[in-house]
């Protein structure tokens, strides 16, 4: 047994045992010091007004870089990898700029993240729907009486007419009456059609759309069919600093799109 022991063979197993420990303390060590400043930084994201986490750009990155696994998980079935929505469900473009509640702020979009859209949530944003003019009871929150098809086709000239886009001078007159009238278009989407952020009623002046791409088509059965999207409320799911580094995420892709 003598011949088998080596002085040299046993001073390298001390070595490398000696080595082997000091690598596992150091991650150790490292591990430790990952954890104490996840939680500086968790720390500062909380303590930190919601709309001026941009301002810090270590912060605004710590936000950015934990929302993106938590993105992938809770919302990118909806609005999709590229945050670009999906229209024929009426999902939102949350690249696009253009906010159908508030105007993009982090705080506000922390709101819709924590109590939803017509989520049944009390806090949740469910001031309005669009009705659907084409059934005999287009509103379930009051009486309003249905338009007929051909009615419904003026309006969409009228629509037209508000994107600059050409349109039937008669039928859009007739449209601009039921907008104001009959319809009462004007109470959500506002007597210059620009709509209501604060209720979650969509410009109807530009090219930017919710549901489908705009085209007649799209336009009548929009007003013919109505449409109450919703969003879930996260408040149960997720805690404040996740759904706030959510929220930097989704104003971060917004503004890196709107940028030079």
């Amino acid at each position: 047994m003598d011949r088998l022991y080596h002085p040299g063979i046993a001073a390298y197993a001390r070595e490398h045992w000696r080595i082997t420990l000091i690598i596992a303390v150091l991650a150790l060590i490292a591990l430790l010091a990952e954890g104490v400043h996840r939680r500086i930084m968790v720390s500062r994201l909380l303590e930190t007004e919601a709309d001026a986490v941009q301002l810090a750009p270590s912060l605004r990155a710590f936000a950015e870089a934990e929302a993106r696994p938590l993105y992938a998980k809770l919302c990118l079935d909806c609005h999709g990898a590229r945050l670009r929505g999906d229209r024929s469900l009426g999902v939102p473009d949350l690249r696009g700029g253009d906010w159908l509640y508030g105007s993009g702020r982090v705080s506000e979009i922390e709101r819709v993240i924590l109590y939803g859209i017509r989520s049944g949530n009390g806090k949740g944003w469910n001031l309005a729907d669009m009705p659907a003019y084409g059934t005999s009871s287009p509103y379930r929150r009051s009486a309003i009486p249905p338009l007929s098809p051909g009615d419904i086709r003026d309006t969409v000239e009228y629509l037209h007419l508000l994107e600059h886009k050409p349109a039937d001078a008669a039928a859009a007159q007739r449209g601009r009456e039921i907008y104001a009238g009959r319809g009462a278009c004007y109470d959500c989407h506002a007597p210059d059609g620009r709509g209501d952020t604060s209720i979650g009623a969509p410009n109807l002046t530009h090219d930017l759309w919710l549901y489908g791409d705009g085209s007649r088509q799209s336009l009548f059965d929009s007003i013919a069919r109505g449409h109450a999207g919703s969003c879930p409320a996260w408040a149960r799911r997720l805690s404040a600093w996740e759904v706030r580094a959510l929220a930097v995420y989704v104003h971060g892709a917004a503004s890196d799109r709107e940028g030079p």
